[in-house]
C-alpha cells in the first residue's frame, strides 16, 4: 500500500504544464475548511498537488489533494496509514519528504522541534532544525539521497527521543523521489 502511494505521490511531482492555477496554502485551508476537515499538516509538493497528514489516536494517515486543469480541488482515493511508536511518536518518509507525527500519548511533553542530522556529500555532518510550532505533525524535506538519517525530537518538558531512521539507497535511486 505504501508502494501505491508513493508512486501516485511520484507521478503527481513529475505533472507539469497544466493549464490550471497553480495550488496555494489558501486553496488547500478552504477546501479543508469547506469540507470540515482538520490535518495537523499539508506541505505543497508542487503546483498541483499538497501532501496532507492527519493524526487520530495511535495512526497516521497521510493524503494528497490535487488541483485539476479546470482549477477544481479532489482528494485522491488512495491514503496511506502508519502507527505510533511505543513513546506515542511515528516518522515516516513519503516520497522526497519525512513526516514527523506527535500522537496523543506524546502529546503532554509538548513537543518543541525536530533536528535531522547526516551526512552531506562533502563528508560534513549536518543538522537542520525544524519547530512544530504547536502542531501536531510536520512535514518536512528529505536531505537529497542520504541512506539513514538521525531525527531527534525536543519536547518544552525536556523529553528526547533520537531515532536512526535507515533508507536504502536503492530504493531512493530507484523512485527519483
Amino acid at each position: 500500500m505504501k508502494f501505491l502511494f508513493e508512486l501516485m505521490l511520484s507521478m503527481l511531482m513529475l505533472t507539469h504544464g497544466s493549464s490550471s492555477d497553480p495550488l496555494t496554502r489558501e486553496d488547500v485551508q478552504n477546501y479543508l475548511k469547506t469540507h470540515h476537515l482538520q490535518y495537523a499538516d499539508a506541505k505543497i509538493v508542487n503546483d498541483r498537488s499538497a501532501l496532507l497528514v492527519d493524526v487520530k489516536g495511535e495512526h497516521a494517515k497521510a493524503s494528497i489533494l490535487t488541483k485539476s486543469a479546470d482549477n477544481k480541488l479532489l482528494m485522491q482515493p488512495n491514503e496511506y496509514v502508519w502507527e505510533e511508536d511505543e513513546e506515542g511518536i511515528s516518522v515516516e518518509r513519503l516520497g522526497r519528504y519525512l513526516c514527523v507525527v506527535i500522537h496523543d500519548k506524546a502529546r503532554s511533553h509538548d513537543m518543541d522541534f525536530v533536528n535531522i542530522v547526516y551526512v552531506d556529500d562533502n563528508g560534513d555532518e549536518r543538522k537542520d532544525r525544524y519547530y512544530f510550532n504547536g502542531k501536531q505533525a510536520i512535514i518536512i524535506p528529505m536531505p537529497t539521497r542520504k541512506e539513514s538519517l538521525v531525527v531527534a525530537i525536543y519536547g518544552n518538558d525536556g523529553f528526547i527521543q533520537d531515532m536512526v531512521k535507515r533508507f536504502p539507497e536503492t530504493v531512493l535511486q530507484q523512485n527519483h523521489l
